[in-house]
């Protein structure tokens, strides 16, 4: 997820080493229609589990009842200027996001000192940005696309370590195989855990229903400090 702070404006991005070019085949975006689920009401969120990082056993931790740290980061299919002074985050049950917030940088340590992750500060939760689905901006903004866990982004990591102000706990709730249509995600399997490598198909949307736990940002020595980006 780390890119120079200017030189970032090529049509394929790499975002934690990986390149996503097809960004309409992962967003399911549906204008009007509203978000189904507010993490502040309830606690609870939907992220979408990617089928590569599936097929190579990367989330096999996701396994329903279990206790996971992550941080959930945005796959950016789109965004605006926004003229509210308002924040607020919504994702709806197939990890479909979107939220008004301010656009932060946290420095890769042992890296560059020009090389960063871009993050979305709504109201105080921070949400690592993918920017893959969407030209990169700076200042506040409304951003839809969709919430995923990227596993390039764990505990440990180099990227991971920068973006440690946006793990936290939670408990997975439950996890479900939707069949890929046209228009929306349908037929809906839950599971008990992520699908065997060999059983994934891109033919299906995977996502798992996450609890919060603890809201308490995990601390890390040595971690660099998130804070707004350079103008």
């Amino acid at each position: 997820m780390a890119k120079p702070a200017r030189a970032r404006r090529g049509k394929d991005r790499t975002v934690a080493g990986r390149h996503h070019e097809q960004g309409d085949d992962f967003v399911r975006r549906t204008l009007g229609r509203r978000a189904l689920r507010e993490e502040r009401w309830d606690g609870e969120l939907t992220v979408q589990l990617l089928p590569h990082h599936l097929a190579a056993g990367e989330l096999s931790m996701v396994v329903v009842a279990r206790e996971i740290e992550v941080a959930p980061a945005i796959y950016a299919a789109g965004h605006l200027p926004t003229l509210s002074d308002g924040e607020v985050w919504k994702v709806d049950e197939f990890g479909c996001f979107d939220a008004r917030g301010a656009v932060l940088a946290a420095p890769v340590a042992g890296a560059s000192s020009t090389c960063r992750v871009d993050v979305l500060d709504v109201d105080g939760r921070l949400f690592p940005l993918n920017w893959a689905g969407a030209e990169p901006a700076d200042g506040r903004l409304w951003v839809e696309g969709a919430l995923y866990l990227d596993p390039e982004l764990a505990a440990g990591t180099e990227h991971g370590e920068a973006v440690a102000l946006c793990r936290r706990r939670y408990r997975v709730r439950e996890i479900r195989q939707y069949r890929r249509t046209t228009y929306r995600p349908a037929d809906p399997r839950r599971l008990e855990a992520v699908p065997l490598p060999s059983a994934v198909t891109d033919e299906a949307v995977y996502v798992a229903d996450l609890q919060l736990v603890d809201d308490t940002a995990p601390t890390s020595v040595g971690r660099e400090v998130v804070g707004q980006r350079p103008g």
